[in-house]
This record gives C-alpha cells, structure tokens and sequence, in this order.
C-alpha cells in the first residue's frame, strides 16, 4: 500500500473524521432530545450550547443553517480526500483501529491527568445517562470549537501576519487553544469558581489534547476526550 494511503494518513484525514464521528453526532441528538425535553438548553454540553445561541441569531433559519454549514463541510472534506488520496473509500477496518486507538489515548489522558480525574467534565446531570449525553458532547463540541476552530484559526491568522517556521505557529496555536479551553469552564452562570490552579492544569489537559488533534486529527481526539469522560464518570457512579 502506498504511503500516502496508510492509516496513519488516512485517519488523520478531515473525511475519515467526518465518517468516524458522524454516528455519535446522531446519538447525541438523539439522545439529548430524548432526556431533556423541558431543559434542552441547560442539559447541551457548554461548547454546543455556543453555536446554538449563535445560531440563533438567525431565527427560525438557525437549524437549517447548521445543516447548510454541515453539508458544506463534508463537501469539502469529501473533495479534498478526494484530490489528495485520489478515493474517497472508507475501510472499516481502519475505523475499528481508530475506535481503539482513540480509546487507547483516552485511557492515557485519564492515566496522565489522574490527580485531576474530572477537570475535563464536570457532570451536572442526575442520571447517568445524561452524565454519558454531556460526556459525548463534551468530546464532540469542545473538541470541534475549541481544536478544529480555534487551532486551524490560530494558525491562519499567524500564517497572514507572521512569518514564523510552522513549529513556532503550531506551538502558539495550541498554546492559544488551550488556554481559551481552560477560561471557558469558568464563563458563564454554570461556571466553576476560578482557581489558579485549576485553569494551569485545565490548561495543561488542553496541551495534550491540542498536540494529538496536530498529530492525529479531529476524529481521535473527539473520542479519546469521550473515553476520558466515560471514565470519570465510571468513577463517580461506583464510588
């Protein structure tokens, strides 16, 4: 096979991620639906809760925006495997490796951050299942704004006004993201208190998640932050 079709390249590819997360999108709609019909709003993971109140700064047509911005997305996900890779084939097998894989990292952020096992999530659903709901949000929608946007934003804006090396722009990006990931917990009615402490290692959970969306895309880095918070919440509910 040839190296610019290995998995290590393919997976790291917007297409692959779409594909990859695209059933847990539908879970966590779904779900989230299902759960919380008189508290949809305060029961959405915080980041989700953003781009709805963006978009509805379009009324009525706030739905239907979010599906234009997400068929537009695959578009060019699509066309750019396809011009890249010249296919736009899925291997399930390479999926089922990412499932792993992704669960693999999961486990090791919890192992890394494990003196602070819940800085990622803090569940405030009463059951479970809502605590799994925001646990799969979390992993979607934090990741989406705060990797895919925030970094990918960083490093346009840097390109255009700096001529820094890529690894400088890389870094700073990344920096960026994690920071702002970390002052998001405590913005907000819902927010936590601030401690310096806790923003420093927040910020410091948001590094390593940054450095494996560079290295390994969105779609692993979604379920890897997803496998963390089952893990805690795993812990919580058997304690």
């Amino acid at each position: 096979m040839k190296r610019q079709n290995s998995y290590w390249k393919l997976t790291k590819s917007p297409f692959y991620s779409f594909v990859f997360t695209l059933p847990l999108f539908g879970i966590y709609e779904v779900m989230t639906l299902f759960l919380s019909r008189d508290q949809l709003l305060s029961l959405r993971n915080g980041a989700d809760a953003l781009f709805r109140q963006f978009l509805g700064m379009f009324g009525i047509w706030g739905p239907y925006v979010l599906s234009i911005l997400f068929i537009i997305g695959f578009m060019i996900a699509f066309l750019w495997q396809k011009a890249k890779f010249r296919g736009t084939s899925v291997r399930g097998d390479y999926l089922i490796k990412m499932l792993l894989e992704g669960s693999a990292w999961g486990i090791l952020l919890y192992v890394t951050l494990r003196y602070a096992p819940n800085l990622l999530m803090l569940p405030s659903g009463k059951m479970i299942s809502q605590q799994i709901v925001l646990a799969i949000g979390a992993g979607l929608y934090e990741e989406m704004l705060f990797r895919v946007l925030i970094i990918n934003g960083s490093l346009g804006l840097m390109k255009i006004i700096f001529r820094w090396p890529k690894l400088w722009r890389l870094t700073v990006a990344i920096l960026i993201s994690a920071c702002l990931f970390s002052a998001f917990h405590f913005i907000g009615v819902f927010g936590e208190t601030y401690k310096l402490s806790t923003f420093i290692y927040r910020g410091f959970a948001g590094i390593l998640l940054g450095t494996l969306y560079v290295a390994r895309g969105f779609g692993i880095t979604a379920y890897a932050h997803m496998f963390y918070d089952f893990i805690v919440v795993f812990n919580l509910t058997t304690l």
